[in-house]
């Protein structure tokens, strides 16, 4: 008996784990001698980052880099103190084994931090973070595309699905020494810092991944000149870098997912007024190559009984980019004073996540956004505002099913602020909300066929069949039921669809 079958191999990205540890921060803090004394703490910040992950056989190990911030003023003084100290800890844990094509994502966030202050000049800081760590890997599944032989029929249909996944993880460093403007006065103490980076290009050369972007800086920074004078500058660096993936060419899609793992701001030289710039990124990369095929979804044989073994498969479609604009305000309200000056005013992200919304049939991305602003009050002390607030974005799209995948990012373009009255501030953020959507589409495919044990050839009395057939009725299973070619119905009817479109009768050949 000659019966073959052919197959395809299509992938699905599984998660593996997903699982949050928390990582205890204890620091027992004496302050410098160059430092102040400590008379009243305005603000205690937690920045923990993400600055390296690895995958060595069934450990996953990453480095967290805890970030501690504390502003203050002195007694009798009216200038902005800020000290910054950062805590490295190194994490393993336990992965399932043979993983393929394993890909691991960790972002770590701040739970709380509190700030004691023991003395003038020592400090007890107890807070803790969480490391968030989504483990996906990918899996094989094997579908029949073809089979010849002992009068099976096969009922295609042409599925888009992804063949093959690649991987890639780097961590990037970039230094730039940046020069104040010839109005600025020169640093004395770096206040704030941070970093924004954005990805501008991506293409391939030569078997290799190019990515361009832009790092957006920004520095909060106080001089000696006036004790009262906060300043700020922008900076914008941009940075290129090769991307090894090991068998990526034009058929593959890809997608880039910048970290930022960390930025730090010194000054340099006599003057002062040249500051180096120390930014780390995490650049992840995800390459899937997708193929369109044609799957087996329903069999049967003209002269044999079918041992048939079906499958009820989600595939992923190709993803559609999303990039939408959203504006966010919340209110700061001083309960010190008024508001005299407003110095810098900020925001920062954290907990996106992207869901579909049964009550408004579309994808919602959320998460929450902290504002902050420091200023001075019209007694000529400092002020550090902030508020945290929760946002919802809505995404139409063709893809939004309860099926949907959607990766978001949001990244915060432009922060500024608006004095409602002599002691609230609005300040709006301009958030760029962009990724990818797919679906899980479900199929029933056939993933094996056999030939009965018994493997008894099927008689049937010839004799002519009148069938009466109804709108909307396939011919598909009209030819499934008599067990004859689908072909042979058609061809016996002049049909040019198989699905009728009206009442008919057909007349249903007989076939040897």
């Amino acid at each position: 008996m000659d019966f073959k079958l052919n197959r395809e191999i299509f992938t699905a990205s599984e998660t593996a784990s997903d699982n949050g540890y928390e990582q205890a921060i204890e620091l027992d803090y004496i302050l410098p001698d160059y430092y102040p004394d400590i008379f009243r703490v305005l603000k205690c910040r937690l920045l923990p980052r993400i600055v390296s992950q690895s995958i060595n056989g069934d450990k996953l190990t990453y480095e967290l880099c805890a970030v501690i911030k504390v502003m203050y003023v002195s007694e009798n003084s009216d200038k902005l103190n800020c000290i910054e100290q950062k805590l490295n800890y190194t994490r393993s844990c336990d992965i399932p084994s043979g993983l393929k094509n394993p890909c691991v994502t960790v972002i770590a966030k701040a739970d709380y931090i509190n700030c004691r202050v023991v003395n003038q000049r020592r400090l007890d800081l107890r807070g803790a973070a969480t490391s968030k760590v989504k483990l996906c890997s990918e899996k094989g599944r094997s579908v029949i595309s073809d089979a010849v032989g002992c009068g099976v029929q096969l009922c295609h249909e042409p599925v888009t699905y992804p063949t093959n996944r690649l991987y890639c993880s780097k961590r990037i460093t970039i230094v730039e020494e940046l020069e104040l403007g010839e109005t600025k006065p020169p640093v004395s103490t770096i206040i704030r810092s941070d970093c924004i980076a954005v990805l501008t290009e991506k293409k391939l050369v030569s078997g290799k991944l190019v990515i361009k972007g832009e790092a957006y800086i920004n520095v909060l920074y106080g001089s000696d000149g006036e004790s009262s004078s906060l300043e700020t500058m922008k900076f914008s660096v941009p940075f290129s870098q090769i991307m090894d993936i090991d068998g990526i060419d034009e058929r593959y899609e890809s997608f880039v997912e910048l970290l930022q793992s960390g930025c730090s701001v010194i000054a340099k030289g006599d003057s002062q007024k040249t500051l180096e710039c120390e930014i780390v990124l995490l650049v992840n990369c995800r390459a899937v190559r997708y193929e369109t095929g044609e799957l087996v979804t329903d069999v049967y044989s003209t002269k044999y009984d079918l041992d048939i073994e079906r499958s009820e498969e989600k595939i992923e479609s190709v993803p559609a980019a999303i990039c939408e604009p959203h504006t966010q305000t919340a209110r700061l309200t001083c309960q010190d004073g008024e508001i005299a000056a407003v110095y810098d005013n900020w925001c920062s992200v954290s907990n996106v996540g992207g869901r579909f919304s049964f009550d408004k049939n579309s994808l919602v991305v959320s998460g929450n956004l902290c504002f902050a602003l420091v200023g001075r009050n019209d007694s000529g002390m400092p002020i550090y505002l902030e508020t945290d607030t929760a946002f919802e974005h809505i995404i139409e799209s063709e893809c939004a099913t309860q099926d949907s995948i959607i990766d978001p990012t949001v990244d915060i373009v432009g922060c500024s602020y608006t004095l409602c009255d002599p002691s609230t501030v609005e300040i709006k953020a301009d958030l760029s909300i962009c990724g990818t959507v797919s679906k899980l589409i479900t199929k029933k495919l056939i993933t094996d066929i056999k030939i009965s044990d018994e493997q008894t050839e099927k008689r049937r009395m010839s004799a002519l069949k009148l069938y009466y057939a109804k709108s909307g009725e396939r011919v598909w299973d009209i030819a499934k039921r008599y067990r004859i070619p689908l072909s042979a119905i058609i061809g016996e009817n002049e049909l040019t669809a198989d699905i009728l479109s009206e009442d008919k009768m057909l007349m249903i050949p007989d076939i040897d």
